[in-house]
């Protein structure tokens, strides 16, 4: 009968400290006699938290740390001893993080989440090289704030499969859409933009096969001509979820969508409609438009305005879920 943990074969003892993070092994297991060491050493794919400085722990899991997650609160600079890293996530990087995330440093990493509050010289670098097939083993980022500055025209990356960033002019949606072919779930949060300038919308052709499509605008209308111009670019998409104000009619942008999106089969929606013309804006006849509509609900606002909500499809306020 076995009561002692040092009483179970090496197989399973592999198997249980497989679950266990790189930190409580650290803690917990290593230097409790030399079988339980030698095993711990010869685990991989591990996963390591970092919210202090702890150089002896990084020094002895570095080559196996599969997952790294690090909070930049305490004084962390290094994110380059992980060769073999295939999942970071990066809360409030500093420039010298974001440097650091280079192909000759981390050649297989499959993830990346970065949670930067402005752009910066170091993460428009770091976006122009993902935007530009850099970082070829990566699948799915979530880059925070980026600009039309961080995305070259001429550049290509094919690797991405899902994206979600933040930005404040609705030109990048399109943009990235078109340097990034292989792209099936893209994520934006279009922000309050505090710029004059106009940024010259690109004129080449898009038809995109992306299939998953989540836009939420913070702060301000979105011209049904902007949301039409996007829409034209991705004729493929099967779910979507919209959340923003709409200074038109909500039956309008229901036709519309239903006109450009032959495939939507999906469709959720958190939408303050502006005007109020309950005879134009009727919700049975929203719902006949099409069949991923029947989920709509209308409600009235403290304010007199009309919310239109529709739990479209699981997942999505988390695109990576």
């Amino acid at each position: 009968m076995i009561t002692l943990l040092e009483d179970l074969p090496n197989e399973l003892l592999l198997d249980v400290f497989e679950y266990i993070s790189g930190r409580d092994l650290y803690y917990s297991f290593l230097a409790l006699n030399s079988r339980i060491n030698y095993i711990v050493r010869s685990l991989k794919n591990l996963s390591l938290m970092i919210y202090k400085n702890e150089p002896l722990l990084i020094q002895t899991f570095a080559d196996k740390i599969f997952r790294l997650q690090v909070s930049n609160h305490y004084d962390i600079t290094d994110i380059d001893h992980f060769p073999n890293l295939r999942s970071l996530s990066l809360y409030n990087a500093n420039d010298k993080q974001l440097d650091q995330i280079r192909y000759d440093c981390m050649p297989n990493l499959m993830y990346l989440f970065i949670l930067i509050p402005d752009i910066t010289e170091s993460s428009e670098k770091l976006a122009r090289n993902i935007f530009s097939n850099q970082l070829p083993s990566l699948r799915y980022a979530d880059l925070g704030l980026i600009d039309v500055n961080c995305i070259s025209l001429s550049s290509w990356s094919p690797s991405l499969s899902v994206l979600r960033i933040n930005c404040t002019k609705s030109v990048v949606i399109r943009m990235v859409l078109l340097v990034c072919p292989n792209l099936k779930r893209f994520q934006v949060n279009l922000l309050k933009n505090n710029s004059t300038i106009v940024t010259q919308l690109p004129t080449k052709t898009l038809n995109h096969n992306l299939k998953t499509f989540i836009l939420v605008v913070s702060c301000r209308p979105l011209p049904l001509e902007t949301i039409d111009d996007i829409l034209l670019g991705i004729p493929n998409v099967t779910k979507m979820y919209l959340h923003w104000y709409c200074d038109t009619l909500f039956v309008i942008l229901a036709r519309m969508l239903s006109e450009r999106l032959k495939y939507l089969r999906q469709f959720g929606c958190n939408i303050i409609e502006f005007p109020n013309d309950i005879k134009h804006n009727n919700i049975k006849s929203i719902r006949e438009i099409h069949s991923s509509f029947n989920s709509i609900q209308c409600t009235t606002t403290y304010h007199g305005f009309r919310l239109f909500t529709a739990d479209g499809f699981p997942g999505q306020a988390n695109l990576f879920g």
